[in-house]
């Protein structure tokens, strides 16, 4: 068995167990990386964790994969009841005009429903998240071509949340960013305040 660096059986990754082995996302970091085993699959790309801050600006690695998926792992707002939400960065510029298509639905739990279809929205809405304790958000969001400059870019989103009532929310939110762009970035962000704590892991598919 081979701990802590040394040479044993250098080619069965999995036989290292010692907590100064690194794994694949530590050696890559969030970058091309050609010296690990050929990407099949999901792979990482960045990852990030936050506290007391306006938004989270990620503009790296949407070259890597042309599906791109993005986790968010426990996201607390600072003010209750506020909405998470985000915009794209198109070709390194923040789309924050009202041009994002999408469709929404939500149930909570004491079993109320509702579906809204719009368009026009100046960002996508993935959730109401309340401040309390155990109130938080996570989820993900898969977004489709962002590389492709050729067409429009698909995203989906699913989440689940307490919000401020309190009530046990899950999300689901569909839409396009209609025009035909390069999308190399995101801005995550509260509708109002800071984001209290949370983190945030981005991963491709090959």
């Amino acid at each position: 068995m081979a701990t802590h660096g040394q040479i044993g059986n250098p080619t069965n990754l999995s036989d290292q167990k010692a907590p100064s082995v690194l794994n694949f996302e530590e050696l890559s970091h969030g970058q091309v990386n050609n010296y690990l085993p050929g990407r099949q699959g999901k792979f990482f790309i960045y990852g990030t964790e936050f506290s007391d801050t306006s938004s989270v600006n990620i503009q790296t690695g949407f070259e890597q994969a042309t599906i791109i998926e993005v986790e968010f792992i426990v996201m607390k707002p600072a003010t209750d009841g506020a909405n998470l939400q985000v915009q794209f960065y198109e070709a390194g510029t923040l789309e924050d005009a009202g041009v994002y298509d999408n469709a929404r639905y939500k149930q909570d739990s004491s079993n109320n429903v509702s579906f809204t279809n719009d368009s026009a929205n100046a960002d996508i809405p993935l959730g109401e998240v309340g401040n309390g304790t155990g109130e938080a958000y996570c989820g993900t969001l898969t977004i489709c071509h962002a590389n492709n400059s050729a067409t429009q870019t698909n995203y989906y989103a699913r989440g689940v949340g307490m919000n401020a009532d309190p009530e046990l929310e899950c999300y689901e939110v569909g839409g396009e960013l209609p025009q035909a762009s390069v999308v190399d970035g995101i801005k995550v962000f509260f509708s109002s305040g800071n984001i209290a704590s949370g983190k945030i892991k981005m991963y491709g598919y090959a």
